[in-house]
């Protein structure tokens, strides 16, 4: 298994449109990869990116899910960043290792950032 799998939607977490992902290791290409023997899985590259990330620990529940963003946004909010709606729970521990030991993060895009000193002068 590949860590950390993300899954990724836009908009509340509740949403039935989600996004999965996984991580490739590093130094691997698009053309280094197997081709999915599903048709309804694709591959895309994507391209570098900012976010920001907050890591906690238990179960990534949708009420844990849904607090810590909220957390994540109004930090991010502190600091002059405007995010994207995108929301990305980021899980990097196997499905049978017990809920509380596990490690997660939010991951939100950073649409657009400021400096205050550069609004000031």
């Amino acid at each position: 298994m590949t860590a950390p799998v993300i899954a990724s939607t836009v908009g509340k977490l509740d949403s039935t449109n989600w996004d999965i992902s996984f991580v490739m290791p590093s130094g691997s290409s698009i053309e280094d990869l197997p081709v999915p023997l599903d048709s309804k899985v694709t591959l895309h590259e994507l391209p570098e990116e900012k976010c920001v990330a907050m890591g906690f620990r238990g179960r990534a529940t949708l009420a844990l899910c849904e607090r810590k963003e909220s957390e994540l946004r109004l930090l991010a909010q502190n600091e002059n960043y405007q995010l994207s709606q995108e929301v990305r729970i980021s899980r990097f521990d196997p499905p049978f290792k017990p809920g509380f030991l596990n490690y997660n993060e939010i991951v939100i895009p950073i649409s657009v950032s400021f400096d205050l000193q550069d609004s000031l002068t």
